[in-house]
């Protein structure tokens, strides 16, 4: 088979290269794949994770055909990978939250990943994809949407609270129509004018007197700060990126003598995705695609990732 693999960090050192599959699972063939944030630092050099095995397969994020029966998979299915390695014999594993396995880390990072033609997987990694979701929606849920979704349930909201997202990139865009879908009154910081049309506020400057329930902040530095000033007494901001930095300036009064709360939130669980199929298979969310781009030209499609304006950018195979 034909896959993308890089043996040190840069676009510039990208390579097809003739493969077999790899590990023990069900055969999977790729028909899409996403290039999000994490597969372009991965590819640039600029994760904080160890990146194993090199030479490397990246690829975090990919929904293909099952060429053979499972016990609960079948041929012929559509699925999406769970992008989580864990072992099933920690505490984290134990009580569900397997995303946060001690010996676990990313597949496609600590393993090879999916920018492959064909690729090999445990069943406990593959969730079938309802008919109602099209392709480059259900490519983009195992990052993307499942990020959005265990964050929102972090926050522990309320019908019609009060929700500030900041961003509208893939995550922020899956954000704003789950928390709609949940009752919320959602407000996004965002030069998106595009998500308008799904009934959400959509603010290019937040005035100093705007006050929320609940905050999401996946951009980090500056703006976390500036963001925890919006919380209205007893409010809860949501993290899970550092777009913008790792370090964050706080005014520690203001959290305690408002009992605000900050909550950290990464991936999902499994549990998770499967509640979030089945979501989106009664719900018609939208998500944007700037470009689709075949998996052999991915330099063009690394190159144009941060040039891109609105929307996402999709692989095909």
């Amino acid at each position: 088979m034909k896959a993308i693999e890089f043996a040190k960090p840069g676009i510039e050192n990208i390579k097809i290269v003739d493969k077999s599959p790899e590990g023990e699972g069900i055969k999977v063939k790729i028909i899409k794949a996403g290039l999000n944030p994490l597969d372009y630092n991965l590819i640039a050099g600029n994760v904080v994770y160890n990146v194993n095995p090199m030479p490397h397969i990246p690829g975090s994020e990919v929904m293909g055909i099952a060429m053979e029966d499972g016990k609960h998979i079948h041929k012929g299915d559509r699925v999406i990978v769970y992008n989580r390695i864990f072992d099933n014999s920690c505490d984290m594993c134990y009580s569900g939250n397997e995303h946060l396995c001690y010996n676990g880390g990313l597949w496609g990072v600590m393993t090879n990943g999916g920018y492959s033609e064909y690729i090999n997987i445990g069943e406990q990694n593959l969730f079938r994809v309802p008919e109602a979701i099209d392709d480059n929606t259900a490519v983009s849920i195992g990052i993307g949407a499942l990020t959005s979704y265990r964050a929102l349930k972090r926050a522990r909201p309320n019908v019609n609270d009060k929700i500030l997202v900041y961003g509208a990139g893939n995550t922020g865009i899956f954000t704003v129509q789950i928390a709609r879908h949940m009752g919320l009154d959602v407000y996004v910081y965002s030069r998106n004018k595009d998500l308008e049309s799904l009934g959400i506020h959509v603010l290019d400057s937040i005035p100093e007197d705007f006050s929320a329930d609940i905050i999401i902040n996946p951009l980090g530095g500056k703006l976390f700060g500036d963001s925890i000033k919006h919380l209205r007494r007893r409010g809860k901001i949501i993290t899970y990126g550092i777009l913008t930095g790792r370090m964050a300036d706080l005014d520690i009064a203001n959290v305690y003598t408002n009992e605000l709360e900050i909550i950290g939130s990464t991936g999902g669980t499994r549990k998770d995705l499967s509640e979030l199929l089945g979501i989106l298979d009664k719900s018609n969310f939208r998500l944007p695609v700037y470009k689709e781009y075949s998996l052999w030209d991915i330099k063009d499609a690394l190159y144009a990732f941060k040039d891109r304006v609105n929307g996402r950018i999709v692989l095909n195979l």
